[in-house]
């Protein structure tokens, strides 16, 4: 008897390198047939934005074309939150007398919850197959020595390094076209409408493999001295992609090995640290429950100002790079991976605003929220996550600007009220007036200070 395999896309929006699609397709003589679940009222509580939700199906959209060309069909279905997924594949289960399921595990904690159950409930007549999708390696297989998780980057990236040195990625092939007879005949259910709130970037997977490999070509080379000018367009721009899955992290790595020098060791480096706060999450679960990895951040008493995180969300700090940096991402959602580190350290050590309200803001904007780096990174500048550096770590926006945005380039495009300015008397904000943009709102050295104080006491609390 042939066997039908169901295929379940989440966070895994693509034909190519999709261990899950690509392992069902080994059964020439099954039936392959897809599905997706859109949880509207789900993605709400883990703060995705409508950005980021619109170009989640839109690119559900492209998937289902795609796979109609090699005559595999994607039933949509709305299932609002994880209670009902369960539910959910056991009825399309049982309509489509499926034998195989087969899906990407995901590494958050309510993912893994929702999987269990899935699991749990299928019938016997069911097998379930799951794979490793978005990482380059498995979070339970990158360990210490002594088979314990790591706590610090460093360490984590030598041993996957040595992992993949070893056993050397191989991506898997977009599947052969199948046959007219594997197309079923179905209905998916009407899609929410969700609107991005600006202009959505190509999502496409011909268009962000283009977008790869024109990265490669033509700026990987100098990403190392380029990636921290703002002003300059020297990343890959592809994290939007990523985190949505139209594009694998493996498929990445391969690509941009087979170049050779310091700039592509420093962007696969960033694709490790992407998988490091996956295995953060995954090992230690408290952080994906709005907990601080480190317990000091149960003794931190923040600043509950509604109206000093305000200012900060809209822009309006007094301090230009800050503010450039809110702008850009309030109206293209996305901002500039070292003006997210200015950003947050500016929330959380100068203005004192809990690193959750930042964290929550950057989910309801980013087209390319990713929650574990996410969560990774808010953490991080707040010091309250696995870095091991000293929690007076605090960044100083004024030289940030100067070091990062020297010509004051980036702040004058995103800033008009200063354009008239020259870049000398922009990054000397703290001692100039301009005449229609406001004084900062906090002394950089006195609350760089406070915090610092603050957050020793919280130490010595929690010890």
């Amino acid at each position: 008897m042939n066997r039908t395999h169901l295929v379940w896309f989440r966070n895994d929006l693509r034909l190519d390198d999709n261990p899950a699609l690509a392992q069902a397709c080994q059964d020439k003589e099954g039936r392959i047939v897809a599905c997706f679940f859109v949880a509207d009222e789900q993605w709400s509580n883990h703060d995705v934005g409508d950005n980021q939700k619109a170009l989640i199906l839109r690119a559900v959209k492209h998937l289902s074309h795609e796979l109609s060309l090699i005559n595999i069909s994607l039933i949509i279905r709305h299932v609002p939150n994880f209670n009902k997924a369960s539910q959910a594949i056991n009825e399309l289960c049982h309509q489509l007398n499926v034998t195989d399921l087969h899906f990407n595990v995901e590494y958050p904690i309510n993912e893994r919850h929702r999987d269990k159950e899935v699991v749990e409930r299928l019938p016997d007549t069911v097998s379930c197959r799951r794979y490793v999708a978005d990482s380059l390696l498995p979070p339970w297989e990158v360990k210490t020595q002594s088979d314990a998780p790591f706590k610090v980057f460093t360490p984590f990236s030598k041993a996957s390094l040595a992992l993949l040195d070893k056993h050397p990625i191989e991506c898997f092939s977009r599947p052969e076209k199948r046959s007219n007879e594997n197309i079923i005949e179905h209905e998916s259910d009407e899609w929410p409408n969700t609107e991005p709130q600006v202009a959505m970037p190509d999502i496409t997977e011909k268009s962000v493999s283009t977008q790869l490999e024109k990265f490669i070509k033509t700026s990987i080379a100098n990403y190392k001295d380029q990636r921290d000018f703002p002003a300059i367009k020297g990343t890959s721009q592809l994290s939007p992609a990523l985190a949505i899955g139209v594009i694998s992290p493996r498929r990445c790595f391969v690509e941009a090995s087979r170049h050779k020098g310091e700039g592509r060791s420093t962007w696969l480096n960033e694709i490790i640290w992407r998988d490091f706060y996956r295995s953060v999450m995954w090992h230690f679960p408290h952080v994906a429950k709005h907990q601080g990895f480190n317990k000091v951040d149960r003794q931190i008493r923040w600043n509950k100002d509604t109206s000093t995180f305000e200012r900060w969300k809209q822009g309006e700090t007094g301090v230009p790079i800050v503010d450039a940096a809110m702008r850009q991402l309030n109206e293209t959602g996305w901002m500039h991976n070292r003006l997210r580190m200015i950003v947050a350290s500016f929330l959380t050590k100068n203005l004192w605003v809990d690193w959750r309200e930042g964290e929550r803001y950057f989910a309801n904007q980013l087209f390319d929220f990713d929650f574990a780096s996410n969560n990774g990174g808010w953490q991080w500048s707040a010091s309250v996550g696995t870095d091991a550096a000293p929690y007076f770590r605090v960044f100083n926006p004024a030289s940030q600007g100067k070091r990062f945005d020297p010509d004051a380039e980036f702040i004058r495009k995103w800033i008009p009220e200063l354009a008239r300015y020259s870049a000398k008397e922009i990054h000397s904000f703290e001692t100039n007036r301009f005449s229609k943009y406001p004084k900062a709102m906090v002394d950089l050295k006195d609350s760089r200070k406070q915090a610092i104080d603050a957050f020793k006491v919280a130490k010595e609390q929690a010890a």
